[in-house]
């Protein structure tokens, strides 16, 4: 799609003619992913993109430019038929409605516009300044369009978002995130079993950054995937680097819940692990039960086909959004992570320690380990290792750096 918009850009330009770009994103997206699946979500997209399909003229170039978010390109064209375009869009995704369990959803989008050739804006340019124009949209009550102009780049708001899409597009091209290694120990031995890997990104300046800062704007980009994609494949690197060095270690990789809906993410895996002859059965994967619960069906497909390529699976955070231990049973996980708020108050809270004594076993029953998060003193550890959890991971145990430990684990 960018080439032929720098074509078109270039043609527009020597003929002295005006081009619209649209930029839209769907509304409440996240909203019906979240209650109705992702199944439904991806479906859901697919009937957006034949819709503007069936609306798009002949010389148009439509284009998906992730997540769901899709961009329109409409050469020889003013402002007048643009916004009869988005009339257009508007109306036929009014009649993309759905109900799902007996509620109704409504589809909209909000649109930017930008007319090109603008100021010698390059092609990027354009495209950020029609993304600005688009979220001035959302902020107007959604469902609607917004023509951009220069006073929208005075949007601080608006401008950090953007600056921070480019800083994660700079990062990935120039291989500047940075993997760190937290340290899980096996409780009843007092050894590193497993190191979880932890996304970083690091400035030009070399400031380091927490997924925090980042990971909300490259899931609304579509930007996720391809850092999914870039933790896969560093990850296996590290963990065949480890092998050759003889050292018997497990990472465990964190997916993002956009990880369900991506098609090149299991034959990604396949071929880095025959590229780099690393070991599946050391490669645990992370997906939170917020994630895996949305749409569990998808979940459990993504689990079984990583399980059969020997890799083991946990699932992260339980207890921190449906908690229900019917999941357990439902979900081939191997590995049952415990969210760190029934944990850093284990100590004085009751009700907390209940809560882990009965996961603990119930994973027992089902054949599944144990980790408990945030643990932060001795005293919390003890309370853990009383109630039978396997593994700890915290500050006390140790925190998160680039590299892994140089020498065994010595606690005070």
């Amino acid at each position: 799609m960018k080439s032929q918009f720098e074509h078109i850009l270039k043609q527009a330009t020597f003929n002295d003619q005006q081009g619209i770009l649209l930029v839209l994103d769907l509304d409440h997206f996240k909203d019906i992913n979240d209650s109705c699946g992702h199944n439904v979500g991806d479906q859901l997209l697919k009937n957006v993109a034949k819709a503007l399909i069936e609306i798009s003229r002949d010389n148009d170039v439509l284009a998906r430019l992730g997540g769901d978010e899709f961009a329109i390109i409409l050469p020889e064209t003013d402002l007048n038929v643009a916004i009869d375009v988005c009339e257009k869009i508007s109306d036929r995704l009014h009649a993309l409605h759905f109900e799902f369990e007996q509620v109704r959803y409504s589809i909209s989008s909000s649109i930017g516009i930008v007319p090109f050739p603008l100021n010698e804006f390059s092609v990027d340019r354009l495209l950020s300044s029609a993304d600005l124009a688009m979220y001035q949209a959302k902020s107007h009550g959604k469902d609607t369009w917004h023509l951009f102009t220069f006073d929208d780049m005075l949007g601080k708001q608006l401008q950090e978002r953007m600056r921070w899409k480019q800083k994660i597009e700079d990062a990935l091209s120039e291989d500047r995130f940075v993997l760190y290694f937290q340290p899980i120990m096996q409780i009843q031995k007092q050894t590193v079993s497993h190191y979880e890997v932890l996304l970083r990104m690091q400035d030009e300046d070399g400031q380091i950054h927490s997924p925090a800062m980042f990971i909300e704007v490259a899931e609304q980009s579509g930007l996720i995937h391809r850092i999914d994609h870039y933790v896969l494949e560093k990850g296996i690197a590290k963990l065949a680097e480890l092998e050759q060095q003889e050292q018997t270690i497990t990472l465990s990789l964190n997916l993002s819940a956009h990880a369900m809906l991506d098609a090149e993410l299991i034959p990604l895996l396949k071929r880095l692990l025959k590229h780099y002859r690393a070991i599946p059965e050391h490669l645990l994967f992370e997906l939170t039960e917020t994630a895996a619960v949305a749409d569990i069906n998808q979940a459990r497909q993504l689990m079984r086909e990583m399980r059969d390529l020997g890799c083991r699976f946990s699932i992260d955070d339980f207890g921190s959004g449906f908690a229900s231990f019917r999941y357990l049973r439902e979900l081939p996980v191997d590995v049952v992570k415990i969210d760190g708020m029934f944990i850093t108050h284990i100590t004085e809270n009751n009700d907390d320690k209940l809560f882990v004594e009965a996961l603990v076993s119930v994973a027992k029953g089902m054949g599944k380990s144990t980790v408990a998060e945030f643990v932060e003193s001795a005293e919390i550890l003890a309370v853990l290792a009383e109630l039978g959890v396997d593994y700890a991971q915290g500050y006390y145990i140790g925190k998160p750096q680039d590299r892994l430990l140089d020498s065994p684990l010595q606690l005070d």
